[in-house]
């Protein structure tokens, strides 16, 4: 079977090794030097593969960056969703806090594809960014404000979850990829936190 633009989709466990190998090289690739950096020459060498075997399952360097993206998208979505799963039980302040941190975790095991993502692609490439992502923060978000605080108007509680999303997905970026000198990452969550449930308790 064959992918979009006529790609081979990998259905063995051996081309799945590959494969995995391949984006594994993309990634160390991208790290080391950026999107610009960035060559199937380069991910092949590094994968111990021919140029042709990577030519197999991925178009160019942009079809290997959109595969990064969602797998870094849904192992960031699993350990929210994991995460979220954790808070339920926890008080209001902690169970934000909890989110926070995970989210910021999450961006940092993939901070090489996210920055590239951000920074270096270019726009338009890859649509936006992290889409599944936004969607899942904005449902976590509304389910929020709806158990802490029924009482706002339709209006106003969508207001502040349209800022509580913005809020918590830039700073969690910037905290995962460019943490200010002299402040740890702890005290920037624990902020973040608390701004987040000022604003959207706020009577």
């Amino acid at each position: 079977m064959s992918r979009p633009g006529g790609r081979q989709e990998p259905r063995q466990a051996r081309s799945r090794e590959m494969v995995d190998r391949i984006l594994l090289a993309a990634a160390q690739v991208l790290a080391e030097r950026g999107y610009g950096g960035l060559s199937t020459n380069r991910v092949a060498e590094v994968a111990g593969v021919s140029v042709g075997s990577l030519y197999r399952y991925f178009q160019d360097k942009d079809d290997l960056v959109e595969h990064l993206r969602e797998r870094s998208t849904a192992d960031v979505l699993e350990a929210l969703g994991a995460g979220m799963a954790e808070a339920v039980a926890l008080p209001t302040r902690d169970a934000v806090r909890h989110v926070v941190a995970t989210l910021v975790a999450g961006l940092q095991r993939h901070r090489a594809v996210i920055s590239a993502l951000i920074n270096e692609v270019p726009l338009g490439s890859h649509g936006n960014v992290l889409p599944d992502l936004e969607r899942q923060l904005a449902h976590v978000t509304r389910m929020f404000v709806a158990s802490h605080a029924p009482g706002l108007e339709p209006a106003e509680a969508e207001a502040r979850i349209y800022l509580a999303m913005g809020i918590t997905l830039t700073t969690s970026l910037r905290i995962a990829l460019e943490p200010p000198p002299g402040i740890t990452e702890e005290r920037l969550v624990d902020l973040t936190a608390e701004l987040l449930e000022v604003g959207l308790l706020l009577p």
